[in-house]
């Protein structure tokens, strides 16, 4: 009977851990989500730019599709690595999403479009 209580308590333990840690997963997946859309900044020519990133986080600029590999992706941060070697870094700090071109050494600030 002892052994019986050990393992229903052993398996409700497990049950409760498994879905915190879904939960947490589900919540991370969600927060990466936030780079996902069309963007808006202004260039150094003062030009307006659109960006677009797909659901596979593949980018497009100005409608022309840009080949760059995922280097790191967190909640709060996308690195990308383009096919000349530089980095584009997308940072979530609070409700504001910036850009850093690696290529032109310059930060910008994106607006979503909706």
């Amino acid at each position: 009977m002892k052994k019986r209580s050990i393992l229903i308590g052993l398996s409700l333990a497990t049950g409760v851990v498994s879905s915190l840690l879904l939960r947490k997963e589900k919540q991370k997946n969600e927060n990466r989500q936030n780079f996902i859309g069309n963007w808006r900044f202004t260039s150094k020519t003062k030009e307006d730019v659109t960006l677009e990133i797909a659901n596979d986080y593949s980018l497009t600029i100005e409608g022309k599709p840009l080949t760059a590999s995922i280097v790191e992706l967190t909640p709060t941060r996308l690195v990308l690595l383009d096919t000349f070697g530089y980095h584009l870094v997308l940072e979530q700090k609070g409700s504001v999403i910036t850009l850093y071109d690696e290529a032109e050494d310059c930060h910008y600030s994106l607006t979503k479009i909706t």
